[in-house]
């Protein structure tokens, strides 16, 4: 195997872990911000969750991407971090906790959640490696 091979798969490698520490940081922080205090903004009895912060960076996100080329890792950090917000609430959603100490309690499902991820992540990129290999 090539020296530029290897660096290649070394360097898809540390962009996956990248992202996936990102994604878990971020989550890991909102679930300490949400149990210190509620951040959602109230607008006209609408509460603002963190998912929907997290659609926004996204949309935002993808655009630049689209329409412009930038800066790799910084839209690589950005939607690791939108990415994050939006699993955080899915669990949140989809445990239909109500309060601080119960949304604490599916931490561990937000834990089993990115892990399933990352073997999904981690299965996409070995099946590209093989068709790069053949």
């Amino acid at each position: 195997m090539s020296l530029i091979k290897k660096a290649s798969r070394f360097e898809t490698r540390h962009k996956i872990i990248s992202f996936l520490i990102v994604m878990l940081v971020t989550i890991l922080l909102t679930r300490l911000i949400t149990s210190i205090r509620n951040p959602n903004l109230i607008i006209k009895g609408f509460e603002l969750h963190h998912f929907y912060y997290g659609l926004i960076i996204m949309i935002i996100i993808l655009l630049v991407m689209v329409f412009r080329r930038g800066n790799f890792k910084l839209n690589l950090i950005i939607t690791a971090i939108a990415i994050g917000l939006i699993i955080d609430e899915l669990v949140f959603i989809g445990t239909k906790v109500s309060g601080p100490l119960e949304y604490t309690s599916t931490f561990s499902s937000a834990i089993i959640l990115v892990i399933v991820i990352m073997l999904i992540v981690e299965f996409v990129f070995y099946v590209l490696k093989k068709k790069q290999d053949v």
